[in-house]
């Protein structure tokens, strides 16, 4: 649990980088283009992603679409999942009322 906690933690935060960088880049001067997930995906798993071989029409419109958002979007709610559903969770404790 600690160490989902602590790499969603991870993917936030460098979610704020990557959308902070591309807050600068975007104000400075030429024409810039974000960095969208299919390139992040591109860069880590060495080939471009494709959906569409054994797939529905819509899980391959689904993921197009996610593809095509900027990619600290997509990390940084990926980071917030894994916080969330890896967090330490109190013991809850059930007292049964009778009633009198």
């Amino acid at each position: 649990m600690i160490f989902g906690r602590s790499f969603g933690w991870t993917l936030v935060v460098l979610a704020i980088v990557m959308a902070s960088a591309e807050a600068v880049m975007a104000l400075g001067t030429g024409q810039y283009s974000g960095l969208v997930t299919s390139e992040v995906w591109t860069l880590i798993v060495g080939q471009t992603p494709s959906f569409t071989a054994n797939s529905s029409e819509i899980l391959s419109v689904a993921s197009a679409g996610i593809m095509a958002m900027p990619a600290w979007v997509v990390i940084g709610t990926i980071g917030f999942a894994l916080a969330h559903f890896c967090r330490k969770r109190r013991a809850h404790r059930r007292f049964f009322r009778t009633i009198r």
